[in-house]
């Protein structure tokens, strides 16, 4: 398995995304009409230890979030072969992938509409039925609505299934 190195992957496709860098980069409500981030900006979105992190390779941000921002987190689980008439298939291989989509409740309304709203867009618009992450095929699962810290800060859930013929 080599989950770090998908997700590591994953947070890497949406920090380099121009829209979906602008949303978690600046806090403003016309953000999507902001300058495109430099690809050190972009990097800074998933950099451990900077600042202006806003991508998580796991579902919470560590700390106390003081500023007005937005993140993503992710989670990868109940990868398995499934059993199939008490036979365990191990050419096909079947999981979950998960987005965390987190806004602070001051920030969400932007010139576009929701933040989160838009955020989410672009994280399906990226992964929906990709291979290019070499853990299947990814498909919508399920989405739900996401709110933290008090009502503080909200967003989505997101879960898109994988499947993998080997």
């Amino acid at each position: 398995m080599k989950i770090s190195e998908w997700k590591q992957q994953m947070m890497e496709t949406m920090a380099m995304d121009d829209d979906l860098a602008k949303l978690l980069y600046y806090d403003s409500s016309d953000a999507l009409s902001r300058p495109d981030l430099t690809e050190e900006q972009k990097y800074e979105l998933v950099t451990e230890g900077e600042e202006k992190r806003r991508i998580y390779p796991t579902r919470y941000k560590p700390g106390v979030v003081m500023d007005q921002q937005s993140f993503i987190g992710m989670a990868i689980s109940n990868f398995s072969f499934p059993e199939i008439h008490y036979h365990v298939d191990s050419d096909f291989v079947m999981g979950y992938l998960y987005f965390f989509i987190l806004v602070d409740n001051k920030i969400m309304d932007i010139d576009e509409g929701q933040r989160q709203d838009q955020i989410l867009a672009r994280i399906y618009d990226l992964f929906s039925d990709s291979r290019r992450y070499g853990i299947g095929t990814v498909k919508i699962g399920q989405l739900s609505e996401l709110w933290e810290q008090n009502n503080k800060f909200g967003g989505y859930q997101l879960m898109m299934r994988v499947y993998d013929f080997k």
